[in-house]
């Protein structure tokens, strides 16, 4: 059986670090050549032979975004591994964190293709979709100084973008005309100016603009910026039907009834070209934005999601079956779905947890319905597996296992899994310490030091530090003490019982009237003392900056029924709230016919939130605790609710209902 696991070791990511500090700007020729007046004049030619802004030679952006080696961890609980029907091929990656960190814990040269759509410099409230702490504070750094701290945050990121690319690898950035032309240049700096292959111009011009009151032309296109590794990448053309307008010229018939027309010296027939299609280029005005096409089913409800078949065109041109495809703003999952639809592997993050609830539910339909069995869900389930007829099995697609980890968030909640020897090197990996491998030490842990011996209490937040285990690392301690040499012993836990709360200051007391070199100190792990404890590792970052956070999950106290029709009942979450410090439920999902371990949002309830205006934290979303829905028939159904909060908690509570 597989357990909780960290996924790096301190010495992979060390590696990762060392290869991206040494990773050197591409070679490339100037692309000015200004005259020798304008070179003695001008410093600051707009030219790609010039290094990216924020960008230093040997440091790459650790000056400005310092490394923090924290873990990575994939618990295994049910929800955090969805297996199909192919578990020995390698997993899908979907990873709740910052993406620059997450980046930062990649392998080089992993990835075959990567899109992106990133918060657009337009501002904060536009970009502001899923209502996380998290976000909200991304968001705050981006436009805090303009467009240089924008690009600043966002060349670090494509920094290591191009490290994880594959020499024949692409990278597709979707962007709009407030930085276009910016991000532009600066790509020409980062990928190399050669490497640039198509500025794609996305038509979504709505079709009722003349109902605007905008006093400009209608704004109607967005921007897509194709770069390459090399100039040996990948690339599969793409072809679409010809319009009607040109299948009409073929009106002339010969002997074998093929109808044809002929122009220039040649003779095309219409058979051929219907069959190849018409080669796509680089304005693409056949794809509807939702805003051409509000109603489609494919809409979840937030305001930058892209359609499918954009994405299914990109992949498709860039990328072969089984290669990886990755998105660091994952958002409500579009690439993902369509990777795995044609596919394509896939990493994906966000440092929402929404995004990744709402990404993970999409992928999770999206594999059962490719792989034609229900996922690890209940045991009837996994038999009704089992049972499908060979013939049907064989003709669905083999489907490989979604992993869910966590990088610098870390739900409370995901611990209870964890063997306690995972979890004792969880702690020690955030602290910066190692297992000391002294005699007769067993519970004891050490940093380099050797002065300040640690003691980790249970992975399970449900469970105390015992006095019996404070008391043997105590006497080992003292055993071991050496006069006029202080010795900081720490207890770190989840929670302290009053009963070890008193045998401490019963210790203390001892410590004192005997004199010893002794300092006993508590450190509850999710507390800001432990936090402040790991930054003292890295001077060189605020707080502001630092992306660790132990998250507690919300409580759902009940769930209210009220029938309002026949077979259409009311629901309503009550006694709901957040159990974080300056917490609030930012979404609610409704699941209406749910299977233990298996939620699966209603479509109506995917996003069920509310922008509001807060005297203290300003605009922010508040979630939406009822709902309404329509049964298909009498009996009894299982319902869920599943709530997030905007420090990324989230609980689900089922009940069993009687439709009468």
């Amino acid at each position: 059986m597989k357990k909780s696991k960290i996924i790096q070791s301190q010495k992979d990511l060390q590696k990762i670090q060392k290869e991206s500090l040494e990773q050197a700007l591409p070679q490339q020729r100037r692309v000015l050549s200004a005259s020798d007046k304008i070179k003695r004049k001008t410093s600051n030619l707009p030219d790609p032979a010039h290094s990216p802004i924020g960008w230093k030679d040997g440091k790459g952006y650790d000056h400005i975004y310092p490394w923090i080696h924290i873990p990575r961890i994939h618990p295994l609980n049910s929800g955090d591994t969805v297996i199909f029907n192919n578990p020995n091929s390698p997993a899908n990656q979907l990873i709740l964190g910052d993406n620059l960190e997450v980046l930062r814990i990649l392998p080089s040269e992993c990835i075959d293709l990567i899109y992106i759509d990133p918060p657009f410099f337009s501002g904060r409230t536009y970009n502001m979709i899923w209502g996380d702490t998290n976000e909200v504070r991304t968001f705050y750094d981006i436009w805090e100084s303009g467009i240089d701290s924008y690009l600043v945050w966002f060349n670090a990121r494509l920094w290591e973008m191009r490290r994880v690319l594959k020499k024949t690898g692409s990278i597709y950035v979707h962007c709009d005309w407030h930085a276009s032309h910016y991000i532009k240049t600066e790509m020409d700096k980062i990928f190399g100016y050669e490497n640039f292959q198509r500025e794609i111009i996305w038509d979504i011009a709505v079709l009722s603009g003349f109902k605007t009151q905008a006093n400009n032309w209608i704004r109607g296109h967005d921007v897509i910026f194709c770069y390459t590794k090399s100039n040996n990448f990948v690339f599969n053309k793409q072809f679409t039907a010809h319009r009607e307008e040109y299948i009409a010229r073929f009106n002339k018939i010969n002997k074998e009834g093929r109808k044809y027309f002929s122009g220039r010296g040649e003779r095309r027939y219409l058979d051929e070209v219907v069959a190849k299609g018409k080669s796509i280029g680089d304005v693409w005005s056949d794809i509807m934005s939702f805003q051409q096409i509000p109603t489609s089913k494919e809409k979840i409800g937030y305001p930058t999601q892209k359609p499918e078949k954009l994405l299914e065109r990109i992949i498709k041109a860039s990328s072969n079956e089984g290669d990886v495809v990755a998105d660091f703003f994952c958002g409500g999952g579009t690439t993902l779905a369509v990777a795995m639809k044609n596919k394509r592997r896939f990493i994906g993050c966000d440092s929402s947890r929404v995004a990744i609830s709402v990404t993970l539910d999409r992928l999770v339909k999206v594999g059962e319905d490719m792989s034609g069995v229900m996922s690890n869900v209940a045991a009837e389930n996994k038999a009704m597996q089992l049972g499908l007829a060979h013939k049907e099995r064989t003709l669905k697609a083999k489907i490989p296992n979604i992993e869910v980890s966590y990088l610098g968030v870390y739900p409370i909640d995901k611990f209870e899994s964890f063997p306690q020897d995972n979890f004792i090197d969880f702690v020690l990996t955030c602290y910066g310490a190692s297992r000391n491998t002294a005699e007769g030490i067993t519970d004891g842990y050490r940093p380099p030091s050797q002065s300040e011996p640690i003691l980790i209490g249970p992975s399970s937040s449900k469970k105390s530090v015992e006095g019996e285990t404070i008391k043997k690392f105590f006497d080992e301690i003292k055993s071991r003490l050496e006069p006029n040499k202080l010795v900081n012993a720490k207890i770190i836990g989840w929670r302290f019982s009053r009963q070890v709360v008193k045998y401490i200051k019963i210790l203390e007391d001892y410590i004192e009237r005997n004199n010893l070199p002794v300092k006993l100190e508590l450190i509850p792990l999710d507390s800001k003392e432990f936090r402040s404890r790991i930054l003292q590792r890295y001077p060189d970052v605020s707080e502001a900056e630092f992306f660790l956070r132990f998250s507690k999950a919300p409580v759902v106290g009940d769930i209210k029924v009220k029938k309002v029709g026949d077979l259409e009942y009311e629901f309503e979450a009550i006694d709901t709230f957040s159990t974080n410090e300056d917490g609030w439920l930012v979404n609610c999902q409704w699941d209406f016919d749910y299977q233990t371990g298996h939620f699966c949002a209603d479509k109506n309830h995917i996003l069920s939130r509310e922008k509001t205006k807060d005297k203290k934290r300003g605009e922010l979303f508040k979630a939406i605790l009822k709902a309404k829905h329509k049964f298909e028939k009498l009996g009894e159904w299982s319902i869920a609710c599943k709530v997030q909060d905007n420090l990324a908690g989230e609980t689900i509570l089922s009940k069993k209902i009687e439709i009468k």
